[in-house]
């Protein structure tokens, strides 16, 4: 699904019949994954991800809009970015740099820096 946000561009990606009552999924039923095979999921989404080039911030997950937008991340998000608590998060390497961040950061692909992803955790969101 592509979306204007702003000047930007957002894409998400949406596993079909995964998500929770996503309308595009329509009359289908959601599949119920069990946290490790949501973690399997996030795996594949990010080995797409690493495909991609020219994008500015990308999160794997339930919702992560609130974490893509440089201005928000500035304001809202500093400390968890400093002391890496938004897993899975991937930043342009001219964006880490413009919030000031630790060289703790691993880098995603030439280019990109990010806090790796560390799969997901059983709730009520998963099968288990």
């Amino acid at each position: 699904m592509l979306a204007k946000a702003g000047g930007d561009i957002e894409l998400s990606i949406l596993p079909v019949a995964v998500s929770w009552h996503c309308a595009l999924d329509g009359s289908l039923p959601r599949f119920q994954l069990t946290a490790a095979e949501l973690t399997e999921l996030g795996h594949q989404l990010y080995e797409l991800l690493a495909q991609f080039r020219g994008y500015v911030a990308a999160k794997v997950g339930w919702d992560p809009e609130s974490f893509l937008d440089p201005a928000e991340l500035r304001n809202e998000w500093s400390a968890e970015l400093n002391d890496g608590r938004l897993h899975g998060l991937v930043l342009c390497d001219k964006l880490h740099t413009e919030l000031d961040l630790s060289t703790d950061y691993d880098v995603f692909q030439p280019g990109y820096r990010w806090i790796p992803y560390r799969g997901e955790e059983q709730s009520n969101l998963t099968a288990d």
